[in-house]
């Protein structure tokens, strides 16, 4: 009998189990639905983006994110938190101030949709192992029996449109969908990153 046989751990089995558990658990996003206006055919190069947030971190996090993608394509986005500050309020009024006499053509505003909570039923992974003793060289089964169980998995809709500057109107939309973000730094990355590739096959920006 072989020593790989002979010691096959039972804390694989459990790391087995937990990494399931993991994966079930984990943030999953969505790019439930996008739009753009019919014909267009100009490419953005200097957008202003704009998140929408209680959290002056989360809207620093996430414009931030949103810029980097973007320049890595050579878009040079601007985020808004360097010349819209945290104690003005973002409306159509401040923004057309703050971009006024720029070179800023676009602004993308992300903003969120709804954000509720339903309940998910699972099932346990199932999984026949062994483990064994180096010693006696003995086997035993360890069957892992199948469990159900519940929690509860929050869903966010974020919304995300375009405006061209020129002709204040517009141009793009997108809606994604994120369930169980438990991180959102994670959720951030997994939300532009949607949004970028979106954005080049929809033709509004171009890799350079």
């Amino acid at each position: 009998m072989s020593a790989v046989m002979r010691f096959t751990p039972v804390s694989k089995l459990v790391l087995f189990i937990f990494s399931s558990y993991l994966l079930a658990a984990c943030t999953h996003t969505e790019l439930e639905d996008s739009w753009v206006e019919a014909d267009h055919n100009y490419v953005y190069k200097k957008p202003l983006i704009i998140g929408i947030s209680d959290s002056q971190h989360n809207r620093q996090i996430f414009e931030k994110q949103f810029v980097e993608k973007l320049g890595s394509y050579g878009t040079d986005a601007v985020p808004s938190y360097t010349i819209i500050s945290s104690k003005q309020k973002i409306n159509r009024e401040t923004v057309v101030d703050a971009i006024q006499g720029t070179d800023i053509d676009g602004v993308l505003v992300t903003y969120l949709v709804s954000a509720e909570y339903e309940m998910k039923y699972h099932d346990s992974p199932v999984n026949t192992g062994y483990s064994g003793s180096s010693e006696t060289n003995m086997m035993s089964s360890t069957i892992i029996s199948k469990r159900g169980r519940s929690r509860s998995e929050e869903i966010i809709s974020l919304k995300t449109d375009l405006f061209d500057v020129s002709r204040t109107q517009l141009v793009w939309s997108a809606q994604t969908e994120s369930v169980g973000p438990e991180s959102s730094d994670h959720t951030i990355i997994e939300v532009t990153d949607l949004l970028v590739e979106q954005l080049l096959d929809d033709g509004v920006i171009k890799k350079e």
